[in-house]
């Protein structure tokens, strides 16, 4: 009994630090602007000034990504990672759905823009 405790406390320690890192690379969550949502898709665009940052999400659908107006994104996965990466515009990427939890942030000095479009 004590092991499973002692577990239950170990897992929301790791999930508040896990929480804590994706707070860290944005102090200001904005959601995403949904565009369109029906049965075969799903539209959002992504807006974000230097400093803010996207709220904890998954992704289990396949999506496209297309970036309207890049900027340097952190992304933060669930476990605390992280990683930077220079966003250009007019990229564009394909992303299968794999259940992936991760936030991202602008750290760079210009605004991002992106439209994501989810398959279903």
């Amino acid at each position: 009994m004590k092991r499973f405790i002692a577990g239950i406390i170990v897992g929301i320690a790791i999930s508040v630090l896990a929480l804590f890192a994706q707070h860290m690379a944005s102090e200001k969550v904005v959601p995403p602007q949904p565009i369109v949502e029906n049965e075969r898709v799903k539209i959002q665009r992504w807006l974000l000034k230097p400093g803010e940052g996207t709220p904890l999400h998954t992704h289990t659908l396949p999506h496209v990504s297309v970036i309207l107006r890049g900027s340097t994104t952190r992304d933060v996965g669930a476990d605390g990672t992280s990683k930077d990466t220079d966003q250009k515009s007019g990229q564009a990427s394909y992303i299968p759905g794999t259940g992936r939890t991760h936030s991202f942030a602008n750290v760079g000095k210009e605004t991002y823009e992106s439209i994501s479009i989810e398959l279903k």
